[in-house]
């Protein structure tokens, strides 16, 4: 055998020439052993017949693994074609074969702990947050069982200490499968980006000049504008009151907090988070307090860029100041961020009039006939907290107040947007309950009681909508990929790209933020008790309630396309109604909106009409939406119809028929496995893979999960959580009673008491930051409707038409969205921060970020960037 080596920049090229039988065949497998004492990454091989009859004939596989020493792992590696094969249309001679790939990648013969150079995948409880060792205060439950039922994590083997998982050397250390880790590029994009973020928001400003946010003209008649009726006469002393509110927002000079650089002197301190500095040593506090909650190499990084480099450094504003910085004060954009802000997914339809006879609402009967007539047209909606009363006791103390509220929205007869009308506040003993509305004598406990809700709302976001339903309940689904679908399955394939990065991401979460004194513990209410409270709700949880159209259902926001029994006359009515509303809204609008706020395209159609009878077409996923201006359902059932799409006809390539589908034996082993081992806690909510059409929606699902859902609840948290007011994650006042000396205080003095009340400077401050990491793309993602080099169908014509066929309808979804966001009466598209709604555009057009030409990293990308990443990957 010859070898010969080429040297191209990062990739070595081995050139082997080896002889074979003369019948040899399809080569449909090949075998190497790494025989050197250090580990590399196959990226690819290709077989090539050199002669003459055969010269043309050529196979490639794509390995794209890491190969580690025999001595270490004690098995030679198997990398197969890249053809898929159905179970029992395999060659013959790649039978045994697949099935070994398959039992070696279970592990079962390891006992001991798994080392990085082992490919095993199993399954165990979530018995590595706790530290007990440690103190009494780190001790955590085990997470998983009849107690506290939860998904199962990827198994490490760490050895066990008083009932909990050992600590690995550091958070990078955990085990993950070789093949399942962050590229080293993109960890130390990760690192850098955080430490970056770290640097800004806690660099001390280097100069004494003050930008001005308090020079807005007419604000108190804004302000009076948006809380007050019309026709409302208001009293001098009321007036005072707004006055109050005026001086609050605008930073009133106060008294210094003698040297105290952990507390704020006044409410205007918090815009220097983001004024432009000068990178300064950070100061000794805070980086004390920082070691408890950023591992070490992270903080090195922070310390290094510190002492090496004196660049000025600013901030991108979050959206939700950036246009307008009172816009978050408002009703309507309160209600538009529970439709299109970083939870859309808690907000339902109110169809009982009997929740509010339960709330202790002193106003009540002034706004019965209102809410009566909204729950019967389907414009009264709900935003239930209330699940956390009976952890109130345990969450509140160590300086946390909080309330499980319930805010009861109704539709603007104006427009399209939604404003709360009343907020119930509830303690444990329901003598502390009280109900806060929009009159004019409590303006000052509204403001109050909404911040409560939006408190509530974060750490529901945090814990439930964005941890437990992407990251955690899909874990179990990508053990199960690896251990009983071979490489070469054709769903093997299809969810690869879906999986990218999760594992590793999840392993850093549980090391990082979950863990007992980690960073979600430090910044949320709910403390110690937070994944307790996300084990509550994984008692309620089903997959199949993650369906977009069965979720929205759900919640009452849409209903089946064959239950609308609207009478043609009604329909031309209501037609004619909103398209009136919108001609008024249209011309109201105009003068008042910048629309270069946002990059449009001019080339973009006008939108046809649609005179298709066909339920379908009308109603991507199935449904009609309750509330058309529903920026998150509107875009992600459109989504979610292009994928299922999608889906349905890939399925088909391969399952000629539903018996195909109950006699594909890998897959029934991976369904079984997912429902028995990965989340044995829950047994109800699960399809029965019998046929192509049950297979095609659990699929859909889970790249629903990995790709829109988790873009939805995770890349907006800089733009609205990266201002704390707005979304903050503890509160440390509650709302004294009418008529206290407590709120006699906060009537004289607003400011000093919201500034008691929020979190103080640190918390702020290391909350932004991480928002910040948080909602960065990083250079190496691959979006929703992109082939990926790993995965870009070349050998199957027509899956690749079929995938053609999805990226052009995501075009299609793009420009439709892009035409939404021009109609600025649709309010909450937009709403009074003017923020359009991204969240959900595909960018299918997306490229890989450029390398810097600097020697610093990848270059940077706006932090609002648009698209769907493939998969849960940040």
């Amino acid at each position: 055998m010859k070898g010969k080596i080429n040297l191209p920049t990062k990739i070595i090229k081995f050139k082997l020439k080896f002889e074979v039988e003369k019948q040899f065949g399809t080569p449909g497998a090949f075998v190497i052993e790494n025989g050197d004492k250090h580990e590399f990454f196959l990226k690819s091989a290709t077989l090539q017949y050199i002669v003459p009859e055969r010269k043309h004939e050529s196979f490639h596989f794509k390995c794209n693994s890491w190969v580690y020493p025999l001595d270490k792992t004690g098995v030679k590696r198997i990398f197969f074609l890249n053809q898929l094969y159905l179970p029992s249309e395999t060659p013959r001679g790649l039978v045994e074969l697949r099935k070994k790939e398959l039992e070696k990648l279970r592990g079962k013969r390891l006992k001991d702990e798994i080392k990085q150079w082992d490919r095993v995948y199993d399954y165990d409880y979530y018995n590595d947050l706790g530290d007990p060792d440690n103190g009494r205060e780190y001790a955590r439950p085990v997470l998983g069982g009849h107690q506290f039922p939860y998904p199962r994590r990827l198994k490490t083997g760490r050895p066990a200490c008083q009932h909990a998982e050992s600590r690995a050397g550091g958070c990078f250390q955990v085990y993950v499968p070789p093949d399942e880790r962050l590229s080293h590029e993109k960890q130390e994009e990760v690192i850098n980006n955080l430490a970056d973020a770290l640097i800004r928001f806690f660099t001390p400003k280097s100069d004494d000049t003050q930008q001005s946010f308090h020079e807005y003209p007419d604000l108190l008649k804004k302000i009076v504008h948006f809380f007050v009726p019309k026709a409302a006469l208001l009293s001098p002393a009321e007036m005072s009151k707004f006055q109050s509110i005026l001086d609050f927002i605008t930073g009133k000079p106060r008294s210094g907090s003698h040297g105290d650089t952990s507390k704020f002197d006044s409410p205007e301190e918090i815009f220097d988070f983001f004024s432009d500095k000068e990178v300064k040593e950070l100061e000794g506090w805070v980086m004390q307090k920082l070691q408890k909650l950023v591992p070490t190499d992270i903080l090195n990084q922070v310390v290094a860029t510190t002492e090496t480099s004196r660049s000025l450094v600013n901030s991108q504003l979050p959206s939700i100041i950036a246009e307008d910085k009172y816009a978050w004060l408002y009703d309507g954009e309160f209600g538009r961020q529970m439709l299109a802000g970083t939870n859309p997914v808690r907000i339902r339809l109110l169809k009982d009039y009997s929740e509010i006879e339960r709330m202790n609402w002193p106003n009540v009967e002034t706004h019965r006939n209102k809410i009566q007539e909204a729950i019967k047209e389907n414009k009264a909606f709900i935003l239930d907290h209330s699940y956390l009363l009976p952890y109130l006791d345990m969450v509140n103390g160590k300086g946390v107040c909080t309330y499980a509220t319930r805010t009861v929205l109704v539709r603007s007869q104006w427009d399209t947007s939604i404003q709360p009308v009343a907020i119930e506040l509830g303690l444990p003993d329901s003598n502390g309950n009280m109900v806060v509305d929009q009159s004019p004598a409590d303006q000052l406990l509204w403001i109050l009681a909404k911040t409560h809700v939006a408190a509530n709302d974060a750490a529901h976001h945090q814990l439930v909508s964005h941890w437990l339903h992407t990251h955690a309940v899909i874990e179990p689904f990508i053990i199960a990929t690896r251990r009983q679908l071979s490489v070469m399955h054709p769903i093997h394939r299809l969810l690869d790209p879906h999986f990218k990065d999760t594992l590793h991401i999840n392993a850093l979460a549980r090391a990082i933020f979950l863990n007992a004194g980690g960073i979600l513990e430090r910044t949320l209410f709910t403390g110690e008790f937070s994944m307790r409270l996300s084990s509550h709700f994984y008692k309620e949880w089903r997959f199949d309630h993650q369906a977009l159209p069965t979720e929205l259902q759900k919640r009452d926001m849409a209903v089946k396309a064959e239950e609308i029994t609207e009478k043609p006359a009604e329909k031309e009515t209501e037609k004619k109604k909103k398209e009136a509303e919108d001609q008024a809204e249209r011309d109201e609008g105009e003068a008042g909106i910048d629309e270069n706020a946002v990059e449009l395209d001019d080339n973009i159609p006008a939108t046809t009409t649609d005179n298709s009878t066909d339920k379908q077409e009308k109603y991507p996923g199935g449904v009609k939406l309750i509330l058309e201006d529903y920026p998150y359902a509107k875009d992600g059932i459109e989504i979610w119809d292009a994928i299922e799409t999608w889906v349905t006809a890939y399925c088909k390539i391969f399952y000629e028929s539903d018996e195909s589908v109950k006699n594909d034996g890998e897959i029934q082993a991976w369904w079984s496995e997912i429902r028995n081992n990965g989340h044995p806690d829950q047994k109800e909510g699960w399809y029965e893979l019998t046929n192509r059409e049950s297979l095609v929606r659990a699929l859909t699902t889970l790249i629903w999960i990995t790709s829109g859902l988790h873009a939805a609840v995770n890349f907006g948290q800089y733009a609205y959580a990266g201002w704390p007011p707005n979304r903050p994650m503890l509160l440390r006042k509650f709302i004294p009673k009418r008529g206290s000396p407590e709120f006699h205080e906060l009537e004289n003095d607003p400011d000093k008491f919201l500034i008691q009340m929020w979190p103080d400077k640190f918390q702020m401050a290391f909350v932004i930051a991480v928002m910040d990491l948080l909602s960065r793309h990083t250079s190496d993602e691959v979006y929703l409707g992109q082939k990926s080099p790993e995965n870009n169908w070349e050998e199957n014509k027509d899956v690749d038409k079929e995938f053609e066929n999805f990226s052009e309808k995501l075009k299609e979804i793009e420009k439709n969205i892009m035409e939404r966001n021009k109609k600025y009466n649709l309010m909450n598209r937009w709403g009074y921060a003017k923020i359009p709604y991204k969240l959900l555009y595909p960018d299918t057009s997306k490229t890989k970020a450029p390398a810097s030409k600097e020697k610093d990293g990848p270059e940077k990308v706006d932090i609002t960037g648009r698209g769907i990443p493939n998969s849960i990957s940040i």
